[in-house]
């Protein structure tokens, strides 16, 4: 292990080029080629960056990228274990090029296209310079190590990735030379030819076993060359597993990063952690992961087939996939997450998704909502205590009751005296820790609303107000400010006024809910003309009312409209009748 620390540096083209018969080879079961647009802007950068210090004479011998870490797996082939992001993106770079040059048509673009390909791409009889893992491997060569690539579709998410890098790298260098002749344009490709091949280099560092890479990647990390949690995960699992268990760990792996999409698994690893385990304020993710699994001598495969199962229900509660969630669960959770955006609910969605029965998920998400709109919305309490409440209880709903082993579904068997009881108990902390009563008859007469949270409230009030639901869309409607947002200046009481009204614009007692047809015609006129609107042709009792209880909209008005609304939102947000969130 000593020696693995002896690193030399190593250019792209001393790696990847023909003068080295070692081709470089991504070990099978390692991730597949992940980097988005940003990083491939950033690694264009480095390339014209450097191309540009030399030109202005400022520019260093050479440009350091960053350490790779190598193991020698034979006489023919060097693993790369860390590095492969970089050394794909030279490769489908240089792809770029041999394409561009070949498509000038004449035969010094030709013999430079051929050039790149049997020094850079390929090594002779070897084969390809670069042979990627298991997943990306055969889309890897077919559309950018091949002469001629071909359009062979994309299935993975890493297959996507390459498309894209390989689509941004072509504008950028088309960028350079659209305008340019085909000499001029051979010698703009000459030049970045000469940075990627020579002057970028990297750290190699060498190992002897993937267990000496494993710890590098550690000891980088804890040195200020942060790695993300899912990466140190995944090799920590791959690490600590026997070779038997390293392909499911890859494939559960590869399908739960598929799954994920573009969505954040760092943040689900956090959420997955808390929902099981507690908070995470004093630790960090990884450190924490491992100490347990190594402290409960958890199999990694089978930590890894946990997150996996788990990753399942997260991705379809974020999605809010009505065919598992149920239509009603999902709109449920979509006012949760989207309308009153309240991530810190996502670990106790979590373990109540995964333990309770369709019914009983959507009955805990509606009191989480009476909850969340109580403390965050009307009360608006400090947001820590309200992460306290929901972590203890997504840990306290795991120990209560049981692991279900079968597929979510309509015959899926729950054990419904536990679930029960662990209902009351969520109820019984939710308003515990919620306002009371009399605080929110004194929160709501001054409550000021976010656009998010408005629509989502005033929604509510006007289905609870609404005596005949006939025909009426209630969700199509659209949020109206009764003293607008942009009044005329000579109207609404003219400026002296204005300033008066404009601090209760989105106070609650001035907003209501309106058929977009009516919204678009009353928009900022005076209150007289708005009033003729809701009384003669709004559908809705909100609107109605308003036009019956006001003959003048001023500072009075909002206020008392406020105070009546109190009644309603109490009854709206009762923990004992939820059935109106």
């Amino acid at each position: 292990m000593a020696d693995a620390f002896l690193a030399s540096s190593k250019s792209i083209g001393a790696l990847l080029g023909s003068d080295s018969r070692e081709k470089i080879s991504v070990p099978r079961f390692q991730r597949g080629y992940m980097w988005l647009k940003r990083h491939v802007d950033e690694f264009w950068r480095d390339v014209t960056k450097y191309q540009n210090d030399v030109a202005l004479r400022i520019a260093p011998d050479k440009y350091f990228l960053g350490p790779i870490v190598l193991m020698r797996e034979s006489r023919e082939v060097i693993s790369v274990l860390d590095g492969q992001q970089r050394l794909a993106t030279s490769t489908i770079l240089f792809s770029v090029l041999r394409d561009i040059a070949r498509s000038t048509g004449i035969k010094a673009g030709t013999e430079l296209a051929q050039a790149i390909q049997s020094q850079l791409i390929t090594k002779g009889d070897a084969g390809y310079s670069l042979e990627m893992g298991e997943t990306d491997n055969l889309y890897f060569q077919e559309t950018i190590q091949l002469y001629e690539p071909t359009k062979r579709k994309a299935q993975l998410r890493t297959h996507r990735n390459i498309a894209s890098a390989r689509k941004v790298l072509f504008e950028k260098v088309t960028s350079l030379t659209a305008a340019l002749d085909p000499p001029g344009t051979l010698a703009i490709l000459r030049g970045l030819l000469q940075t990627l091949r020579s002057d970028l280099v990297m750290a190699s560092i060498p190992v002897d076993t993937e267990r000496d890479a494993f710890q590098i990647f550690e000891t980088l990390n804890h040195r200020g060359l942060r790695l993300s949690t899912p990466d140190l995960l995944l090799n920590f699992l791959m690490r600590e597993a026997p070779e038997s268990d390293r392909a499911t760990i890859r494939s559960l792996w590869t399908d739960m990063m598929e799954r994920m999409g573009t969505h954040d698994t760092n943040r689900f690893l956090r959420h997955l952690w808390v929902s099981r385990y507690g908070d995470l304020k004093k630790e960090d993710l990884f450190n924490a992961l491992k100490k347990h699994i190594e402290e409960q001598s958890i199999a990694t495969v089978d930590f890894a087939r946990t997150c996996a199962d788990e990753c399942e229900s997260y991705v379809q509660i974020i999605t809010l996939d009505a065919g598992h969630l149920g239509q009603t669960a999902a709109s449920l959770v979509r006012s949760l997450l989207q309308e009153i955006s309240t991530p810190a609910v996502l670990p106790l969605l979590l373990s109540t998704y995964t333990r309770f029965d369709r019914a009983s998920f959507e009955s805990v998400v509606r009191l989480i909502l009476v909850f969340v709109t109580r403390y965050s919305v009307i009360a608006n309490l400090d947001a820590s205590g309200l992460e306290d409440v929901f972590y203890k209880l997504a840990r306290e709903v795991r120990s209560m009751t049981e692991d279900p082993k079968t597929e979510k579904d309509e015959t899926q068997s729950f054990d419904a005296t536990a679930i029960k009881k662990c209902l009351a108990h969520i109820k019984n902390v939710l308003t515990e820790n919620a306002p009371t009563d009399e605080d929110i008859k004194l929160a709501v007469p001054k409550l000021i609303l976010e656009p998010g949270e408005a629509k989502y409230i005033m929604e509510k009030l006007a289905w609870a107000m609404q005596t005949d639901t006939k025909e009426i869309k209630i969700g199509e409607a659209n949020l109206e400010h009764i003293y607008p947002k942009n009044p005329a200046e000579n109207e609404w009481g003219g400026k002296t006024n204005q300033e008066v009204l404009d601090p209760y614009l989105w106070n609650i007692g001035n907003l209501t809910m309106l058929g977009r047809r009516l919204n678009r015609k009353a928009a900022n006129k005076e209150f007289s003309v708005k009033r003729q609107h809701y009384e003669q042709k709004s559908e809705l009792d909100m609107a109605q009312q308003i036009a019956k209880d006001y003959v003048d909209w001023n500072e009075a008005a909002i206020k008392d409209r406020a105070t009546k609304l109190t009644i309603l939102v109490l009854e709206v947000w009762d923990f004992d009748n939820s059935s109106r969130v």
